[in-house]
């Protein structure tokens, strides 16, 4: 299942925004599942 965040951390410390990148959120995949795989990228 996917979760959207408005903001992301990323492994050096930085934070970003989704608003920056012209976006609402970022999907991010959260199952026990690897994330699928198929020939549409989910948008948001």
């Amino acid at each position: 299942m996917y979760i959207i965040r408005a903001s992301i951390t990323l492994k050096d410390g930085t934070k970003i925004y989704a608003r920056d990148y012209g976006k609402r959120g970022f999907p991010i995949w959260i199952g026990p599942e690897p994330e699928p795989v198929h020939g549409k990228r989910v948008k948001y």
